[in-house]
């Protein structure tokens, strides 16, 4: 019974993470909606901030890209850190 409830209380821990829908450190695939020079992006109609250590890779996901390389449409996989802002994002191949 113990660890039933222990399970249960982690689960809950993890479905309430900082971005609605997605867990710290949980890559998530979206279409690119709007990205602005600000440091905004929309993906899949939520807004995110890129977090200011920011890294951005290629479809290989290893080579690293500037975020002009972006553009709205493209599809995406990106993390976010305990702030709830983007961490790493890459070009998908969706």
């Amino acid at each position: 019974m113990k660890q039933r409830l222990l399970m249960v209380g982690l689960a809950i821990l993890i479905l309430m993470g900082p971005a609605p829908g997605l867990c710290q450190g949980s890559p998530a695939a979206s279409r690119i909606d709007t990205i602005t020079d600000e440091g905004v992006v929309v993906l899949g109609d939520v807004t995110y901030t890129i977090a200011p250590d920011a890294r951005f890779f290629a479809r290989d996901e290893r080579s690293p890209i500037a975020i002009s390389a972006f553009n709205e449409g493209d599809w995406v996989e990106f993390s976010v850190n305990a702030d709830g802002q983007i961490d790493e994002m890459w070009l998908s191949s969706e």
